[in-house]
């Protein structure tokens, strides 16, 4: 099991998010304590160790360090990590000092996700960012430093008006930092972002997909022949280095979202999410009052999160975990079969071939078992 704890706060608002984040920094002792309450209610008996715990946002870094460790004495009372487990913090580079690293340390993180983003300038002042490509090179110099060994870094690529040439540039040197993990994302445009009113606005050129699916083809292949593995299609890692947390969500196991927005699963057909919402969470927890909502997947809904998140894996989706719909699936997956897109292995394992993964989502969907279709 893994416990994720989302912090909803950030000093700015990237232009691309449609994350649950607030930036009115104010609120911070309130929503923590809510939180606080929100682990008594989901363990109040005996603690349940966790194999991971995740701090994401939102931008957990922004927490002071009293709050930090108020807030993770409780997570770890209540669902203690097991020895050895994964504690991954995510940060923001201009959060990241010698005494903020010391004190990270010192509740029990091991794991650093810094969101770099960029190393060049004029794309983070594009896209909102708090920091410069000086503060991303220093976080990660500085995390080394203090005897973080296990450092992942997000990067996006797909940039309007961007070129190959910048995003080799910009893995890389973070190649050339030694980082273990690498977060790699093609920018997209969700709906009620910043971005997405830039670009109906024509202030903004929209990303590109043969732009997107270039840098994609191109650092896939170059990590590959550096002997990375590309375990998932936005994740690569050196030998032995996966991010154990987020691997649960594509194998399906079993996990507790802590906090506004945060989801949970139980590992077998429920799924629940907390109110998106600040104010609303908070006053739900004065109360005791219900605080999420959830759902109970049915047939057809637990096999298409198989399709789509195993599918994404280097390890593929296993056509027994399918039941009678792989007779289906196969008939709906020939074109891309055909097109050495996708294929199924002598086990009986589906994978994505080199033409079909930046296409993954797309194949996934056209394989899903419609709503009509009884199982």
């Amino acid at each position: 099991m893994g416990l994720y704890i989302h912090i909803p706060f950030c000093r700015k608002a990237c232009n691309y998010c449609d994350f649950h984040f607030s930036t009115q920094l104010l609120g911070i002792d309130e929503i923590t304590d809510s939180m606080k309450t929100e682990l008594k209610l989901r363990f109040p008996k005996i603690p349940v160790e966790q194999a991971t715990h995740y701090w994401g946002g939102g931008t957990p870094s922004v927490l002071s360090h009293k709050v930090m460790e108020s807030l993770a004495h409780q997570a770890l009372e209540k669902a203690p990590l097991k020895p050895g487990g994964e504690f991954t913090l995510e940060v923001n580079p201009d959060d990241v000092t010698s005494n903020s690293l010391l004190n990270w340390k010192s509740i029990g993180v091991n794991r650093l996700s810094i969101g770099v983003q960029s190393f060049n300038d004029n794309r983070l002042e594009w896209m909102n960012r708090s920091h410069g490509s000086s503060q991303a090179s220093e976080s990660i110099l500085r995390a080394q430093d203090a005897g973080f060994e296990n450092i992942s870094i997000d990067l996006i690529y797909g940039i309007p008006n961007s070129s190959i040439a910048e995003w080799q540039d910009n893995l890389g040197r973070a190649l050339d930092f030694g980082v273990v993990h690498l977060s790699t994302y093609a920018l997209t445009v969700e709906e009620k972002t910043k971005l997405f009113y830039q670009i109906k606005k024509g202030e903004s050129e929209p990303p590109k997909d043969e732009r997107a699916e270039e840098d994609f083809r191109w650092y896939r292949k170059h990590l590959n022949d550096l002997g990375w593995d590309s375990y998932e299609i936005s994740n690569s890692c050196i030998p032995g280095r996966r991010s154990i947390h987020n691997s649960t969500y594509w194998s399906g196991e079993e996990y507790h979202g802590i906090g506004p927005g945060a989801h949970s699963f139980d590992g077998i057909n429920t799924r629940r999410w907390n109110i998106s919402n600040n104010g609303k969470y908070k006053r739900a927890m004065d109360v005791d009052s219900s605080w999420y909502e959830q759902e109970f997947l049915k047939p057809r809904d637990m096999i298409n999160e198989k399709i789509m998140t195993r599918i994404r894996t280097k390890e593929g989706l296993d056509s027994k975990s399918l039941g009678t719909w792989d007779i289906e699936l196969e008939k709906l997956w020939k074109p891309h079969v055909d097109a050495n897109r996708v294929f199924k292995d002598e086990f009986g394992t589906w994978k994505l071939l080199e033409l079909g993964l930046f296409w993954a989502d797309r194949i996934a969907s056209d394989g899903f078992v419609p709503e009509d279709q009884l199982l």
